[in-house]
């Protein structure tokens, strides 16, 4: 039986090498978009994605990277930039393996992204603006391609150890990061992979089209409860 290939189609972070090696460990054909082709770049990703049209079953798009600057620091070319980087390439990986997907009438994409779609980061508004717009292009995607067998997800994923500091005197959400989670401790490694792995099979299809909050309650957190004269408060812990 020929092995199912999914296409990562950025490794820059932890999360999405690590998904890479398990899904590769699980018995598929892992493969990443080389470095060499911008995702942007809608000829050049076209003809990557036909080399593994054949098996191809799934696709995982990573957020882009963090672009830390206010208001007044950003320019036409860090616009410029953000834009590729961000809702431009997902656009052309949602078209191009899309397109792939409802030719065969099945396949699944998946936007591994963060929480910052929904959550300032502080000093961030283009890296979060991005991610905002990529959390529509997936509701979109889905109503297009949906009804053809694309299955489609935006997955928020939370603060991970190796992802950019980005503390900043605007927001308070990089500092005792830890902290922030319920748990009060950082995500384990490959905490996400078995999330991943059920989101390729048809049992995730009652999901498609759906945001998934995958962040361990970190934009759901507000701190640690104490009881006072009988009555609960919560409290920020320094």
């Amino acid at each position: 039986m020929e092995k199912k290939t999914i296409i990562i189609t950025d490794l820059r972070t932890q999360e999405a090498r690590d998904a890479l090696s398990y899904f590769a460990a699980q018995g598929w054909e892992a493969v990443a978009v080389p470095e060499d082709v911008r995702l942007w770049d809608e000829a050049a990703l076209s003809a990557f994605a036909a080399a593994h049209e054949e098996s191809l079953a799934a696709v995982i798009h990573p957020a882009p990277p963090l672009i830390s600057c206010g208001f007044e620091e950003a320019d036409e070319d860090m616009f410029a930039r953000a834009g590729n980087e961000g809702a431009v390439a997902a656009w052309c990986v949602t078209k191009v393996f899309g397109g792939v997907f409802r030719g065969k009438g099945d396949g699944v994409i998946i936007y591994l992204n963060s929480i910052h779609a929904e959550k300032p980061v502080g000093r961030g508004f283009l890296f979060s603006a991005n991610c905002a717009a990529v959390q529509m292009l997936q509701r979109e995607a889905n109503q297009d391609y949906g009804p053809d067998g694309v299955r489609t997800f935006f997955v928020q994923r939370g603060v991970s150890p190796d992802d950019p500091d980005g503390r900043s005197d605007v927001s308070p959400l990089y500092y005792g990061v830890d902290l922030r989670y319920a748990s009060r401790r950082m995500p384990e490694r490959g905490s996400l992979n078995e999330l991943l792995a059920f989101l390729t099979t048809p049992g995730a299809a009652p999901l498609m089209g759906a945001d998934l909050r995958a962040d361990g309650g970190m934009t759901m957190y507000y701190g640690h409860r104490r009881r006072v004269e009988g009555r609960d408060y919560f409290e920020r812990k320094k």
